[in-house]
């Protein structure tokens, strides 16, 4: 909520969490207290001048449907595929679908859910994929990043290194990055080869570390956690692997092909595809952890058209994924939400 009042006037939806609150909450006698602040919060909105909401998810149909005693256009930015909107009923995109004016899409994967799957008319739906702030990065010494890095993970300086990030759980398919990791293990004998996963809970890596000594790969499988700083880890590694089976459109995977990193993702996962396409990495069909195990080889044995892949992944995100290139596309889209509402 810091990043939010750094920027301008916050409001909450829910009231302040405070014990009290909490403990109303836990008692189910908390509706009165919620009533008083959303009625409170109601005047308050109603004496600003607001003339447009901008939704940053479709998870918000019950927000929507509060805000619409302000009679203004809803933009709603989607970064979400089917497993969310299944996750938050039909109650919540129904109210979606009732308030809001403009869609915007993070990738064609999503446009194409909600007009197949939620009839929403295709007209309504625009493609702004999604975009990180290029600018921010400062490129830091290969040489210096594979020491640190593989100091901390304890393996050899020699190693080839596999890289993964994002939170861990069923839908960024860290079973298959298991999968995956102990095929390519088998199969590559060129040089010892050892596979990062970055970011997760702290529960749910201590999770994977069990599995990962389960499974016996503990000898080349690495689960370190969240880090407050990726970059020095993209930097590190060889090949960047997303292993995802829905993912809108990663941020991850723009960060590491900023760091002129070749992508190698399933065909079926969401938007990635749309961005590796057939020159900045490989697309692996469906979910297959053969093909998928034989393309990270692949990479790693060639290192030519490792570079040149990564180069071409770079190039794409300052071409055509750099905040500002997303940011105008977004002011003409509500500078036309308000033209039509006019």
């Amino acid at each position: 909520m810091r990043d939010f009042e750094s920027l301008g006037p916050v409001a909450l939806f829910e009231p302040k969490p405070t014990l009290a609150y909490r403990i109303l909450r836990r008692l189910g006698r908390s509706s009165s207290c919620r009533s008083a602040h959303l009625a409170s919060l109601r005047r308050r909105l109603a004496e600003s001048d607001i003339r447009l909401i901008y939704s940053n998810t479709i998870v918000n149909g019950k927000i929507l449907d509060f805000l619409s005693f302000l009679h203004c256009p809803v933009i709603c930015h989607v970064h979400e595929l089917e497993e969310p909107i299944r996750q938050f009923g039909t109650e919540n995109i129904d109210l979606v679908k009732k308030h809001a004016l403009v869609y915007i899409a993070v990738s064609e994967a999503v446009k194409k859910n909600l007009v197949e799957k939620h009839d929403i008319p295709e007209a309504k739906v625009q493609v702004v994929h999604g975009f990180i702030p290029t600018a921010k990065y400062h490129a830091a010494k290969d040489d210096d990043c594979l020491s640190v890095v593989r100091k901390e993970l304890g393996i050899p300086a020699a190693a080839k290194l596999v890289c993964a990030c994002g939170s861990i759980e069923l839908r960024k398919g860290t079973d298959l990055f298991l999968e995956v990791a102990r095929r390519v293990a088998q199969a590559y004998k060129e040089a010892p080869v050892h596979f990062m996963w970055v970011g997760g809970l702290p529960e749910m890596v201590d999770q994977m570390r069990k599995q990962v000594r389960a499974y016996r790969l503990a000898d080349f499988v690495h689960f370190i956690g969240s880090k407050s700083d990726v970059g020095p880890y993209y930097e590190a590694s060889d090949v960047f692997l997303l292993s995802s089976r829905e993912d809108p459109f990663p941020l991850v995977m723009m960060e590491a092909a900023l760091r002129g990193k070749p992508v190698v993702c399933f065909s079926g996962s969401g938007g990635a595809p749309e961005f590796v396409e057939e020159d900045a990495g490989f697309v692996v069909p469906g979910f297959d952890v053969d093909q998928m195990a034989r393309r990270i080889a692949d990479l790693l044995s060639a290192e030519g058209p490792r570079r040149r892949m990564g180069a071409i992944a770079r190039q794409k995100v300052l071409d055509r994924h750099d905040i500002a290139i997303g940011a105008s596309r977004i002011v003409a889209i509500i500078q036309d939400a308000l033209l039509i509402s006019a």
